[in-house]
């Protein structure tokens, strides 16, 4: 198996900074459970942090002896940096505020206005409907039997949404996201990290320390240490840790996780070695089949900031079991976050893991200074590469024209919030591969997606050139700029579907 690189989580005593890695993957059972005792604060410094606290996500004191003097002063400067990045990078935002007015202005977006209005009657003496209001009318029609058919009634929320608590595997910035959507709805949510300290202060101060730190936390939302005190009561479960730190974490949470509730895959990419789908990845790690606790995959164009903005947001829920699919879409849905819903898991799940390889070739365009033209043509290029592969294992073309293909490849490769495409970027610009991991904040899925995608275009026998040019990137086979050249160079055919 090719060798690869993996991420690890960084001392807290580091010196902070915004892209502070914040080792919040959860590898096994033993690494959630057996973690350094965590320390409230009380009235007397001294005597708050030697008290101790629990695994639980209320910060429950430790029944331990108190700590000693040398690790009272390493917690103490761990909590200090954490409470210095918060600050930093609150400050950064309200400087962006000052000049961007996209960041300034937070109107109340609401993507689904209920019901919807006819246009009004001719006015003027005019006898018909303009040619736009009859093809508005006709759309509102159709809206109104869509949502009578389904829910009884035009309100499609008041029938809709489904409460109850909801667990969020990972701390990381869609982690983050996606409990803080939740919580906004009236879930009680529970989000599972190994780190107490950044356990301690989320619970505290209502502040993910690591991640998105200038926003403030719903009180309904609370951190755990602790799988058992997590999952009681669950609902429905999130999982939003890193692909390749999947099957450990899962296989060690196992016994904790219900029968019977929903696990929501939010996470994008496919495991190296087994080549698995996230659909198959989490069954088999959890030992459980589809009919126990159902997968659905949740893709589409998405960054983690505008969720937290309340930023009008589509997404889609693949499942192969409808009534999972429906189930998600009620938990999910809101009135700036809007689901869809599609049976083809195997169409989702391809385009969601390959578009953050093609992100990392848009990027690469953008840091050789090539040009929006050699970078559409590069991004048209791999959209057509994905929807190759993705149908030749058994996809949609169809899910690939929508929101978890093409959707989702437009957001990555020309957001200026990718990692995938930051990360391009900057090998663009001539930085060292490794250089670029160790400094980076998050896990960058691509790296390790791109050294498969050349495994699954030899067993289905798909030329895929974009692509392929980016893992021998990757690998140093070749210097971004040639690679670049080679692919543009390639023979022009007819041009085609």
């Amino acid at each position: 198996m090719t060798a690869h690189w993996v991420p690890q989580p960084r001392p807290l005593v580091a010196p902070p900074s915004v892209g502070h890695h914040p080792g919040t993957i959860c590898c096994s059972h033993a690494e959630l459970g057996a973690l350094a005792p965590g320390r409230r604060r009380g009235p007397s410094a001294v005597a708050l942090l030697a008290r101790g606290g629990g695994g639980g996500g209320e910060g429950a004191r430790s029944k331990g002896p108190p700590l000693s003097w040398s690790q009272l002063a390493s917690r103490f400067l761990a909590t200090s940096a954490l409470r210095f990045s918060v600050w930093r990078c609150r400050m950064s935002r309200e400087a962006r505020k000052r000049v961007d007015p996209v960041e300034r202005d937070q109107p109340d977006y609401n993507l689904n206005v209920l019901p919807l209005l006819l246009p009004a009657r001719p006015g003027n003496g005019a006898k018909e409907y303009s040619v736009t209001d009859k093809l508005w009318r006709k759309t509102v029609y159709w809206a109104r039997y869509h949502d009578r058919a389904l829910h009884g009634s035009v309100d499609r929320f008041g029938h809709g949404t489904l409460t109850g608590k909801v667990v969020v595997l990972g701390g990381g910035s869609f982690g983050t996201a996606m409990a803080v959507h939740l919580a906004r709805k009236g879930n009680p949510v529970s989000m599972i990290i190994r780190d107490d300290l950044i356990r301690d202060f989320i619970n505290k101060r209502h502040i993910n320390p690591k991640y998105l730190s200038e926003y403030d936390l719903p009180k309904s939302l609370q951190a755990h240490t602790d799988p058992s005190e997590a999952f009681a009561d669950c609902k429905a479960v999130i999982h939003a840790l890193p692909v390749q730190a999947s099957r450990k974490a899962l296989t060690a949470l196992a016994e904790h996780v219900p029968l019977g509730v929903p696990i929501v895959a939010v996470s994008k990419g496919l495991e190296i070695g087994s080549q698995c789908m996230m659909v198959d990845l989490i069954s088999e790690a959890l030992g459980r089949s589809q009919e126990e606790n159902p997968v659905v995959v949740v893709s589409g164009p998405s960054f983690a900031k505008e969720i937290m903005d309340q930023r009008p947001t589509s997404v889609v829920a693949a499942s192969k079991d409808p009534e999972a699919a429906a189930l998600v879409q009620k938990l999910l849905i809101s009135p700036y976050f809007r689901v869809s819903k599609t049976q083809d898991v195997v169409g989702v799940e391809v385009a969601g893991a390959l578009k953050n390889v093609l992100a990392i070739a848009a990027g690469i365009c953008e840091g050789l200074g090539l040009g929006m033209n050699s970078m559409s043509a590069l991004i048209c290029q791999g959209s057509a590469e994905i929807r190759w592969l993705a149908t030749a294992m058994g996809g949609r073309p169809e899910t690939l024209a929508g929101l978890s293909g093409m959707g989702d490849i437009l957001l990555t490769c020309y957001g200026n919030l990718s990692r995938n495409r930051t990360l391009g970027v900057r090998l663009g610009r001539g930085e060292p591969l490794q250089e670029i991991l160790g400094s980076s904040g998050g896990v960058t899925e691509g790296v390790f997606t791109a050294r498969l995608v050349v495994e699954l275009a030899d067993r289905h026998r798909v030329l895929l050139p974009v692509l392929t040019s980016v893992a021998r990137i990757l690998n140093g086979e070749v210097l971004p700029r040639k690679a670049v050249f080679e692919v543009l160079s390639l023979p022009p055919l007819e041009e085609s579907a």
